[in-house]
């Protein structure tokens, strides 16, 4: 079986990366951790379809003015060594944004398949505002644990957020900033959040995001 993994990881590494232009941003992630709201919070407009269970069959771009978000199906298995149309796309990406939920474990197949090819990435801890608020430090902890428990050598950050409600949490804007490397104005990016939506969606409980708990 190891000597099977290796021949893959050697396959896999000399698949050459399809290029592409301009910034070009990967959103991996198991159904359900939040890969379509995160696209559409990054673009400011409704433009990835959020629904119950699996919505994305293939890897689609969402264009914007500062970059383009790729959107995956969710997967977290070892059939990604075999398919090089697969990591030709992973290769080619300028960035790669590894969303998860509760742990490190939910993807850690396609982690360890960035790992091995030596290919950069950051994790998201999306729907951050489910973890009760005292129970967030704790939770932070663990998923720095889990990270060095792990070993993972490609990370180059981890953001804790809600891509439902990004004024919610600091890192949001942390994470804009890195993807886009300059210093933006918080509404380029959010222009379809209302100063009196934010208010509300800062004040409103867990059961007011129920409705986007189940996208893809």
């Amino acid at each position: 079986e190891k000597r099977r993994e290796k021949a893959l990881i050697k396959l896999a590494r000399k698949t050459k990366s399809i290029k592409k232009q301009g910034n070009n941003i990967g959103i991996f992630g198991l159904t359900s951790t939040g890969k379509s709201t995160m696209i559409n919070s990054l673009l400011g407009e409704k433009l990835a379809d959020i629904g119950v269970g699996e919505t994305t069959k293939e890897m689609t771009p969402y264009h914007g003015t500062r970059y383009t978000l790729w959107d995956t199906p969710g997967r977290n298995d070892e059939s990604a060594y075999t398919n090089q149309e697969y990591i030709s796309f992973i290769k080619g990406l300028t960035q790669r944004l590894i969303l998860i939920q509760y742990t490190i474990k939910e993807i850690l197949n396609l982690i360890r398949l960035f790992d091995d090819l030596g290919l950069d990435y950051d994790i998201v801890v999306n729907k951050f505002d489910d973890i009760d608020e005292d129970e967030q430090d704790k939770f932070r902890r663990q998923i720095q644990r889990e990270i060095l428990s792990f070993k993972l050598k490609c990370k180059k950050n981890v953001f804790f957020l809600s891509a439902s409600y990004p004024r919610m949490f600091s890192d949001w804007l942390k994470m804009v900033h890195h993807l886009t490397e300059e210093c933006l104005d918080y509404d380029d990016y959010t222009a379809t959040y209302t100063e009196s939506e934010s208010e509300s969606e800062l004040n409103s409980d867990s059961s007011s995001s129920s409705d986007t708990d189940d996208d893809n």
